[in-house]
């Protein structure tokens, strides 16, 4: 068991040193959408979708909470208004004392794909609800949001690998959902 583990130990340490060291640069484009230049080390070999990794998805969602031109930041206040009556006060605090608060699921990949080597998307989807203050604490899901991860890499006039990876953040649909009912 421990001569497999030291095998298995070795082999994820050559494939992490094969792809290199990496620096993520992130820029808020817009109220829903975030952009991320990569600088790699590698050049031959390089697999655009081994970037599609959503490393930026909790910085995003939680950018879009804060900003109030975003859909997210304007659903958060509608769930809050619905269901306390008020909104809470600041961007970074989303608990409403005596009532309870917005709460953001962690999102799970729902889609994957991969267009070569140069590039790579997934989809990500997450749930939105409110979570009551009390003894009980019941969270109510209310909606289910789909942000999107696009990944190009940047390539010379000749095709090749010009050493730099540009992935777009999107936040693609919020649904709410309406009937909650088992399906029978």
């Amino acid at each position: 068991m421990k001569k497999t583990l030291f095998i298995l130990a070795i082999l994820l340490s050559s494939i992490s040193q094969s792809y290199g060291s990496e620096k993520r640069t992130y820029t808020k484009n817009n109220s829903q959408e975030a952009s991320v230049f990569i600088i790699t080390d590698e050049q031959d070999s390089t697999q655009a979708a081994m970037y599609v990794d959503g490393k930026e998805n909790a910085r995003f969602i939680d950018e879009m909470l804060r900003d109030s031109n975003s859909k997210l930041f304007k659903l958060r206040q509608a769930i809050e208004q619905e269901n306390c009556g008020t909104t809470s006060t600041t961007p970074k605090t989303r608990r409403i004392d005596g009532c309870g608060e917005v709460t953001i699921t962690k999102e799970i990949r729902t889609s994957f794909g991969r267009g070569g080597w140069a590039s790579g998307g997934a989809g990500y989807t997450f749930f939105v609800g409110f979570t009551s203050e009390g003894s009980g604490r019941f969270f109510d899901v209310s909606h289910m949001a789909v942000i999107f991860e696009d990944v190009e890499a940047n390539t010379k006039e000749n095709g090749e690998y010009a050493g730099s990876v540009v992935k777009t953040l999107n936040l693609e649909k919020i649904i709410k959902l309406e009937d909650q009912s088992p399906v029978k």
